[in-house]
């Protein structure tokens, strides 16, 4: 698979603009980006979602003269879109937008549209097409990318788990530059033993450093729940890390709100996550009672 595979039509491109709301004139008319506007426009925060603006915002961005406004504006957008995507005219915006980037080099859009076959939902769920697209853009070193080919292979999703592939992307990705997700994901092998040797001590170093690379209480989430779980943990003192139900209490909490405002972004799949969130408060709550830490 490569960019030109992605290659629209000019009957796409005027889809785009149709969807969008746009003055195309007759079929015969041509269209090109700068015909769209540039006027810019706030997000949308509201839970009701004005379709026709959302499809017009969509195609300004698609047509942008600049091949990754659109993975911008989406990554902006998700949760507007996955709430929007009832209306068949959305995700068949999705694809044709990122069609339309792909087609211009835009790596970022060969990572987010191969997000979203992973994720399904807004598109049809295609396990095999976002490790192709993945791969593209890792070819042209989008770091994001090669961490997403990481979950491919740990979790098996084209074939069985490759503990070893997997290791190799979080590493590689954690290498190319400091990265709070390579990082954490690293940490998971460890605790793991995926691949290495388990060790939680080295796992929790690498969670440590994912949590000090985080930025917002989205990314804190996912480092603070395993630094937690560990504080709680009975067998934590074996591998060197001393208990602290105290702190472990703070990162639950903050666990909490990062995981509810994934979730509230169309990231359900945390749910079970934010549970445990949940629970390990109250289970570190009776540890610092027990210990007259309150």
């Amino acid at each position: 698979m490569a960019a030109e595979d992605f290659e629209l039509t000019g009957k796409d491109v005027l889809r785009i603009a149709e969807l969008g709301g746009m003055p195309i004139g007759d079929e015969d008319s041509s269209f090109s980006p700068e015909d769209a506007s540039d006027e810019a426009e706030t997000a949308f925060d509201s839970d009701v979602v004005d379709v026709d603006e959302l499809l017009r915002q969509m195609a300004d961005a698609a047509l942008d003269p600049d091949e990754d406004e659109f993975a911008r504006f989406m990554s902006e957008n998700k949760g507007t879109v996955a709430r929007a995507a009832d209306d068949p005219r959305v995700p068949e915006m999705v694809g044709l937008g990122y069609r339309f980037g792909i087609s211009r080099g835009s790596a970022a859009c060969m990572n987010d549209l191969g997000a979203y076959y992973y994720m399904g939902g807004v598109l049809e769920q295609d396990y095999q097409k976002a490790r192709d697209l993945y791969q593209m853009a890792a070819d042209r070193g989008c770091q994001q990318s090669i961490i997403n080919l990481g979950y491919i292979f740990e979790y098996g999703r084209t074939g069985e788990p490759d503990y070893g592939r997997a290791y190799q992307c979080y590493a590689l990705a954690a290498a190319l530059e400091p990265s709070w997700e390579a990082s954490y994901k690293l940490g998971d092998m460890y605790s793991r033993g995926r691949s290495v040797e388990r060790n939680l001590a080295r796992a929790c170093l690498l969670w440590e450093r994912s949590l000090d690379l985080a930025k917002g209480i989205v990314q804190i989430a996912q480092p603070a729940i395993r630094i937690a779980q560990l504080l709680v943990s009975p067998g934590c003192a074996k591998w060197g890390i001393e208990p602290d139900p105290l702190r472990a209490l703070m990162l639950f909490q903050q666990a909490e709100v990062g995981l509810r405002l994934d979730i509230a972004d169309g990231q359900t799949y945390y749910r079970r996550r934010l549970q445990q969130a949940i629970d390990g408060q109250r289970q570190a709550r009776e540890l610092v009672e027990e210990n007259g830490l309150e």
